[in-house]
């Protein structure tokens, strides 16, 4: 049984060295926009938006890492591994509709990671939010929008799939920033 378990510790090293490094990471410094940003998050936040490879079949992993003047960062992974996720992130579908963006922009979803999270968010109070949407225009405005839980879908019955209406109250912050 031993021996067993040296082989499985074995392997699980050796897959975790084929893994990928740190990713590429790209950083912005994001200013508020406007008082009420300022008020719920600061003057400026640091974008960091890390890029690891895809493994054979899958999606890249990009991480988001937004970190306040004081310290504090939070930390989200980019929804993009569920028909949900792109179904939410489509041109006018339902995050660009809950963002308040109703043209052809294409937000882009994000899931808090808790464990990461734990203590320290600065964003939608002591939890901080459930999921993040994100956009940026071309002139360099960023759009943030803090939700409190997922945006869910449900099957009509055409077979069709649609978003279940989203409640205003479940909207933790909207934020606006320049990136600069």
């Amino acid at each position: 049984m031993r021996s067993i378990l040296m082989a499985a510790a074995a392997v699980l090293g050796l897959s975790a060295c084929a893994m990928p490094g740190g990713g590429t990471t790209t950083t912005s410094a994001l200013v508020a926009a406007d008082a009420s940003t300022s008020l719920l998050a600061g003057e400026r936040l640091t974008a960091d938006f890390t890029t690891h490879a895809a493994q054979e079949g899958m999606d890249p992993l990009v991480v988001l890492s937004l970190r306040h003047a004081d310290g504090r960062a939070m930390t989200f992974q980019q929804g993009n591994h569920t028909n949900d996720d792109l179904m939410a992130q489509q041109p006018g579908g339902a995050l660009a509709q809950i963002m308040g963006l109703f043209g052809e922009e294409a937000p882009v979803l994000y899931r808090a990671t808790p464990a990461q999270n734990s203590g320290a968010p600065f964003i939608c109070g002591a939890e901080g939010p459930a999921t993040l949407g994100y956009h940026e225009a071309a002139d360099g405005a960023v759009h943030i929008v803090g939700l409190k839980q997922e945006i869910q879908f449900e099957t009509r019955p055409d077979g069709q799939m649609e978003a279940i209406p989203f409640s205003p109250d479940q909207v933790c912050a909207r934020l606006r920033f320049r990136r600069g």
